[in-house]
């Protein structure tokens, strides 16, 4: 049995890592523990047909890594599973956190489980994922697009693809001008002004925002993204802060080109602590999973935002 434990900030990073473990593979089945229990997914892991085939299971949502608690009965059933010897199955589980000093991520690394942590993604891991997304649909983008579009898009690599998709609809050769003319911007898209009308806590603007830009069609992913991006990246700066890292430290331990952006995280992260901004960044891991399984969006978002 193969066992993989992965955590990403980026849906994207996510589902190329999953098509890298499951290339080849055309059986594969995916389970999320908000909808399911442990014990059902052993029980279909646990089942093979007549025909012998590779096989990989996907558990979104999995908390047994990470976290406070312990949840002794279901990690036992589970470490007790995933120790037996079936061959052909490979077990991919979707973490929100985790931590290798757990005790059941310790026994599980002990049975050769891999973990992919890709949580954090660098300026230059960016730029790589960026050029090889490009060049796969042959669009172009010059120097200076791409950095504008890296400043418009806060560093998030979806939203910064899912500009690039729009834009190549007007020309595959991306040019400042054509950022410009037809681009999102960070100083008065009203996307942005969410994501800080959210951060700030001034609900009033931010339901006021949600209602429009849910109204004109951005999807819901989209918008919980940008704000998982932004607590992220405050929590990441604090826990630097706390751990007496300079400014110029923190920008290059977090990959960002200047302390400027350090500066903001640390001004909009002022009204939270460590522990509420680790929260609300698992709340939004929660939010979209539910989303993408039938949860409707509007409800979720305005529920999020109620409980903030």
């Amino acid at each position: 049995m193969e066992i993989y434990l992965l955590k990403s900030s980026s849906y994207r990073i996510l589902n190329n890592e999953i098509a890298k473990i499951t290339k080849g593979i055309n059986n594969i089945t995916n389970f999320s523990l908000l909808e399911v229990d442990i014990r059902d997914i052993i029980d279909d892991a646990s089942y093979y047909g007549l025909f012998s085939e590779k096989r990989c299971i996907i558990v979104k949502d999995t908390k047994y890594f990470g976290g406070k608690f312990a949840y002794e009965e279901e990690s036992n059933l589970l470490y007790e599973f995933l120790s037996s010897k079936l061959e052909d199955l490979i077990m991919i589980f979707i973490c929100d956190d985790i931590k290798k000093t757990k005790d059941l991520t310790k026994k599980v690394t002990s049975l050769g489980a891999s973990i992919i942590d890709i949580s954090n993604v660098s300026e230059e891991d960016m730029k790589e994922l960026i050029t090889s997304y490009c060049n796969d649909q042959e669009i172009k983008i010059d120097n200076k697009a791409y950095d504008l579009l890296l400043k418009n898009s806060v560093n998030n690599l979806d939203i910064m693809i899912q500009e690039i998709d729009k834009l190549s609809l007007v020309d595959k050769n991306i040019t400042v001008d054509i950022v410009n003319t037809y681009g999102s911007k960070e100083a008065d898209d009203e996307t942005f002004n969410f994501s800080n009308a959210v951060v700030a806590k001034q609900f009033a603007k931010a339901f006021e925002l949600l209602d429009v830009l849910l109204k004109n069609g951005v999807e819901p992913s989209a918008l919980i993204g940008l704000l998982s991006s932004s607590f992220a990246n405050m929590y990441m700066v604090r826990d630097a802060v706390n751990n007496h890292l300079t400014d110029e430290e923190i920008a290059k331990a977090l990959g960002y080109s200047g302390t400027g952006r350090v500066f903001v995280m640390k001004k909009n992260s002022k009204i939270y602590t460590l522990d509420q901004l680790k929260d609300i960044i698992l709340d939004l891991c929660v939010l979209d999973s539910k989303i993408k399984t039938g949860y409707d969006p509007v409800y979720g978002i305005k529920e999020f935002l109620l409980n903030l």
